[in-house]
């Protein structure tokens, strides 16, 4: 089949994002943002993978390619990169929040500290 068949990156924004986190029971979100701007911060249950850390690529290789992803930065660029690297690897079903966190809390969402 083709390179990277059934593998789907699906760009959302705030509330595409916030209704796929309340609808799904087992799905992953990864804030790729730095520990500096984690300090605003995230995205309840997200786990953090810094987009800039050195062991960015072995972390996201270590992922279960079964689950389904949200990920999220600050305004969508790491996140937009994150996915189609995932996507790539083989990871099938990624959403991804293209106005970030940032975007997030302008719409005054639920965050944890």
């Amino acid at each position: 089949g083709a390179f990277g068949q059934g593998s789907d990156v699906i760009h959302v924004r705030v509330d595409g994002f916030k209704h796929v986190m309340d609808s799904l029971r087992d799905e992953v979100i990864i804030d790729l943002r730095t520990p500096d701007e984690l300090k605003q911060g995230k995205i309840p249950g997200a786990m953090v993978i810094d987009y800039f850390g050195s062991d960015f690529e072995s972390s996201i290789e270590k992922l279960d390619r079964t689950k389904v992803y949200l990920l999220y930065c600050a305004g969508g660029g790491r996140s937009g990169e994150t996915s189609q690297l995932m996507q790539k690897l083989g990871f099938r079903r990624l959403y991804n929040l293209e106005d970030g966190f940032n975007g997030w809390l302008k719409r005054k969402m639920p965050v944890e500290k």
